[in-house]
């Protein structure tokens, strides 16, 4: 179970990167509504900022995100069922245009461990 915090790591790593496309749209989509940080469950069917504006980008690469988040379980001997929660936190660096963005993974294993990414 150890090497889930290298799961929470890759996950959060991959979230600022332009890879997972959440750049500029997530950050847009909290400016919307006054927001500065989120929090994401990304195990569950829809997952999606529960205070941020509705943007279909963002929408579509929160879908692909869970999705890699678990292929990345899976790469490393897990199955879904195998975790509670994967809690993806999100700030968008205010002092750019929003393309930076500071992540955190946390994953709760089935019997309770958490493995936190720490901010990224």
């Amino acid at each position: 179970m150890a090497a889930l915090a290298g799961v929470a790591h890759n996950i959060a790593h991959h979230s600022a990167s332009g890879l997972s496309f959440l750049s500029p749209h997530l950050a847009q989509a909290l400016r919307a509504v006054g927001e500065e940080t989120t929090a994401i469950e990304l195990l569950v069917q829809d997952p999606y900022p529960p205070k941020a504006a509705e943007m279909q980008p963002l929408r579509l690469s929160l879908a692909s995100l869970k999705g890699t988040a678990q292929r990345m379980l899976q790469k490393h001997g897990f199955h879904q069922n195998d975790v509670l929660s994967i809690v993806l936190h999100v700030t968008p660096d205010w002092n750019s245009d929003g393309s930076v963005l500071h992540t955190r993974a946390v994953i709760t294993a089935q019997n309770g461990r958490v493995y936190d990414s720490g901010w990224l």
